[in-house]
């Protein structure tokens, strides 16, 4: 299956696999970056960020590896796959052409149409 073939995305997977494209993370910063990129305007509740990211693993997109920490520490940390890295690369350039033509269109507040 092409990257392509999977897009769209729903927009909070694609939020929580843009967090992971950066670098692997838990839980708990998975949410608070999302929230940061997005200006605070996306909120993950848990039990719904570890729905997608148990998703997410199945399709193969994430995949679930133990951090170092010991015992109760232990936290189960998050990545991207190398499907999952073309597939959010894939969705990202399809969003930019979108947001291109928003800009051309003046459809954009304050921002001029690019030549």
């Amino acid at each position: 299956m092409a990257p392509t073939d999977r897009l769209p995305l729903n927009p909070r997977d694609y939020l929580i696999m843009l967090v992971l494209a950066r670098e692997p993370a838990h839980g708990y910063a998975i949410i608070k970056r999302a929230e940061s990129i997005s200006g605070a305007e996306v909120r993950l509740d848990p039990a719904n960020l570890y729905r997608a990211l148990r998703r997410l693993d199945r399709d193969g997109l994430v995949r679930v590896a133990e951090d170092a920490g010991s015992g109760e520490a232990r936290r189960r940390t998050y990545a991207l796959t190398a499907v999952g890295r073309e597939v959010v690369t894939a969705e990202t350039t399809r969003l930019a052409r979108l947001t291109d033509t928003a800009r051309a269109w003046s459809l954009i507040p304050g921002q001029e149409a690019r030549s």
